[in-house]
């Protein structure tokens, strides 16, 4: 890692700087400029739309508690992160997305050799998205019968997701790319050092687990704070 790199950001951006694949820093005075170019003037009208038609919303309190939601949050969080670590252990015989086991030789140059888990970050990727997708929906419901205040806020939620889906998508397609880069440089510098190939397999590895943590992780920071404003919300009526 990069001694002079500052270490900001998200757990995702952190871990792509310590790779080295992508400059992906953007500074706190830059972000709002960045998001301005993101949604476009077809969505400003959308979100402000949407920001008009909360004013006159009917607010109808649902049965739903903040307990059982935040249950289901840590299960869903708890269950993608096992399904990651599990992928990556031989001896795990029930895993759906296994770890493309490492060949003892490394293979010639020319790109062919990571094609395998490309797919298999992809294949979580998938994973991923369906989940808390399916997650942020139930999360969205208990808010919007919680309150008025977050029965608006969870609007402008799906309203700002809807927007900006397209976006994130291609940002997190891009990562089994810049992984590629990553392994074509353990490839290209492996006759410049001792380890064997077995052992540079281990480290991408732990790349690879690394930067699949750190997307949950980030993919689950709409959700969570949907579950912070709802546990501040319940806090502030006792």
């Amino acid at each position: 890692m990069d001694k002079h790199r500052p270490v900001t950001g998200s757990r995702l951006v952190r871990a792509l700087s310590d790779l080295a694949v992508s400059d992906v820093q953007v500074s706190h005075r830059h972000f709002a400029r960045r998001l301005g170019r993101l949604i476009d003037l077809s969505d400003s009208i959308s979100l402000s739309s949407v920001h008009g038609e909360m004013k006159n919303a009917h607010f109808e309190a649902g049965p739903a508690s903040g307990e059982a939601i935040t249950a289901e949050f840590l299960r869903v969080r708890n269950g993608l992160v096992s399904t990651i670590v599990k992928s990556f252990s031989p001896g795990q015989s029930r895993v759906r997305i296994r770890f493309p086991r490492a060949e003892s030789d490394a293979p010639d140059a020319g790109g062919g050799g990571y094609e395998p888990y490309g797919k298999f970050y992809a294949a979580h990727q998938r994973d991923m998205e369906f989940k808390i997708q399916q997650l942020q929906g139930q999360v969205r419901g208990v808010a919007a019968g919680a309150s008025p205040q977050l029965a608006q806020l969870a609007s402008l939620d799906k309203a700002l997701g809807d927007t900006l889906q397209v976006h994130t998508r291609k940002f997190f397609a891009s990562i089994p790319r810049l992984l590629s880069r990553r392994f074509e440089h353990l490839l290209s510098d492996y006759d410049n050092r001792t380890d064997t190939w077995g052992q540079l397999m281990q480290l991408f590895s732990r790349d690879v687990q690394g930067l699949l943590l750190a997307e949950v992780e980030t993919r689950l920071l709409p959700t969570q704070g949907l579950i912070e404003a709802l546990h501040t919300t319940s806090e502030s009526t006792l």
